[in-house]
């Protein structure tokens, strides 16, 4: 098993600056779970800057982001996901399919603790 690991945290800002910043700390977040053995899942950095070019709703980006969430093992938060109405539906929806959230990159075991994790409770419940 190789453990998939979703980035969320903040994409929309004001400025193209704060969106590239914000595409910037997801790359860190999901670059340091890469270096603990996570596959990174990193919509920040799958569609970064789309929006310019679609004339997509939120809604469109929104679903198709939570779609790629369901298919992860777990979740990791980006500094400041407090102040994102988005990943705060993702975090409803992780918890809502008991999908792990980590709250911050320093809470994120390694890939093999995890998989260790979570065939033991998968035996619990065998």
């Amino acid at each position: 098993m190789h453990p998939l690991i979703y980035v969320a945290g903040r994409y929309r800002a004001a400025t193209r600056e704060a969106v590239a910043a914000n595409i910037a700390a997801a790359r860190q977040v999901g670059t340091q779970a890469a270096r603990l053995g996570w596959y990174p899942v990193i919509p920040h950095a799958n569609t970064a800057h789309m929006e310019l070019d679609l004339d997509h709703n939120d809604e469109f980006w929104l679903t198709g982001t939570l779609e790629l969430m369901t298919r992860c093992d777990a979740v990791v938060l980006v500094d400041g996901w407090e102040n994102s109405a988005g990943t705060l539906a993702e975090i409803a929806r992780a918890d809502a399919m008991h999908i792990p959230v980590y709250r911050g990159l320093h809470l994120l075991p390694g890939a093999q603790e995890f998989i260790a994790w979570l065939y033991a409770v998968e035996a619990r419940h065998a």
